[in-house]
């Protein structure tokens, strides 16, 4: 029935189209060419900076997944490159492994890997002012299998370094006034997460998995890391543990909300790139997993708890008002609230001077158990696929180039 619909003509234009503007991919017979979103851009690290890639399709394999891209900024002179490759050993029981490197420019407070499901937005993380922007080489290899119905397994080895743009700098032994101050590092990582969603379902589309979702049970993930010292050259020993509970919640004639609580801990005295920096947003794109008006790197904690929580109000206002009732409109209020710390140590290790003696750039911390608050609301499908977001900013309105509101849109389709 399905391989019936999608070839009815009708049907198969737009789910193509669909799909190219969600994944960002165009398909060309065998590879599917892209992400297109990311083949222009510009900023002050790079300037002008071109990008072509490609991976490959269910067409070309069933068991195999190749992807790579190249990438050259006009003002750093300089090529980037993505290479991956990911093996699916097994569809019944969905089991793969992925290997990866890439080297690239980068910038603090934005992470790649959480935002992969969001193409546009992180395509328009390229462009603009890069306060902390950094080079990186990243090479990273991935075992993935659900072991059980709704329960799956993850171990994950990847070895990164850190090359800063900006002035940056830490002390090797805080304790020492004489210690050295510097400004590079590199760490190698083992990550072992675990994630159980009792009833979640998913769409298997060729080669794709993609979740639809929970309907009663929530979802818990609990993800341990550990640097390693010494391996490839690493620098530091550290342990992190991470909990995430995300839940879906009817509530009857107002909708439905999504519920999302996460909690992080980590437990050595680390150079504050290794710690967590907090997602920001300084686009135009709304994203559901940032916080909407933080800066790129305003803050960084070794510990945090924090909440976001979404309320999708359907048709309750608007199907009750005449004429507004026939565009099909529907409200939503977004809620993001995060209350973070920074111990005395970690703040100890940034140093107010570079290397060579500059004035460094450093990130900002939560004071004295504030929270950061921002609280939103906005309208979704108008013209059946866009969303705009009315965010505003409730605490630290006195940190630099703060904005209290900001109107953010963003593509979706939901039925």
């Amino acid at each position: 029935m399905i391989d019936t619909l999608r070839n009815i003509p009708i049907v198969k234009t737009y789910t193509d189209i669909i799909k190219i503007v969600l994944d960002g991919y165009v398909k060309v017979g065998k590879i599917d060419v892209g992400p297109y979103l990311g083949a222009v851009a510009w900023n002050n690290i790079e300037g002008w900076r071109v990008q072509a890639g490609f991976k490959t399709n269910y067409q070309f394999s069933k068991k195999w997944i190749y992807g790579a891209h190249v990438a050259y900024g006009f003002n750093d002179e300089r090529f980037k490159y993505q290479v991956s490759a990911q093996r699916i050993l097994s569809k019944q029981r969905w089991t793969t492994l992925t290997f990866r490197a890439r080297n690239d420019i980068n910038r603090l407070g934005v992470d790649d890997e959480n935002l992969a499901d969001n193409p546009i937005f992180l395509a328009a993380t390229r462009w603009g002012y890069f306060r902390r922007g950094y080079y990186s080489d990243n090479y990273g290899v991935a075992l993935q299998r659900e072991l059980f119905k709704g329960y799956s397994q993850k171990v994950s080895f990847r070895y990164w370094n850190f090359d800063p743009t900006y002035e940056f700098g830490y002390f090797s032994n805080p304790e020492d006034i004489n210690s050295p101050i510097l400004d590079k590092f590199q760490t190698s990582e083992l990550s072992i997460e675990s994630r159980y969603a009792r009833d979640e379902v998913f769409l298997q589309n060729d080669n794709e998995r993609i979740s639809m979702g929970t309907n009663k049970w929530p979802v818990i993930s609990l993800r341990y890391t550990h640097g390693f010292s010494g391996v490839f050259g690493s620098d530091f020993d550290y342990d992190k543990l991470r909990l995430n509970l995300t839940k879906r919640i009817k509530t009857g004639p107002l909708g439905v909300g999504y519920l999302s609580v996460t909690s992080e801990y980590i437990f050595n005295t680390l150079p504050y790139p290794l710690l967590t920096l907090h997602l920001g947003n300084q686009s135009p794109i709304y994203s559901s997993i940032t916080y909407n008006l933080m800066n790129y790197g305003e803050f960084v904690s070794d510990r945090y708890t924090s909440l976001q929580y979404r309320q999708y109000l359907e048709g309750f206002l608007l199907n009750r008002i005449p004429l507004l009732n026939k565009l099909k409109w529907r409200l939503l209020a977004t809620s993001n609230v995060i209350v973070g710390v920074l111990r005395e140590s970690n703040r100890k290790l940034i140093s107010e001077f570079t290397p060579d003696g500059q004035q460094t750039l450093t990130a900002g911390y939560f004071k004295n158990g504030k929270p950061y608050i921002e609280l939103g609301y906005g309208v979704e499908n108008i013209f059946k696929f866009l969303r705009v977001d009315f965010v505003h900013r409730v605490s630290y309105l006195e940190n630099k180039d703060t904005r209290k509101f900001g109107i953010l849109f963003t593509a979706q389709f939901q039925l």
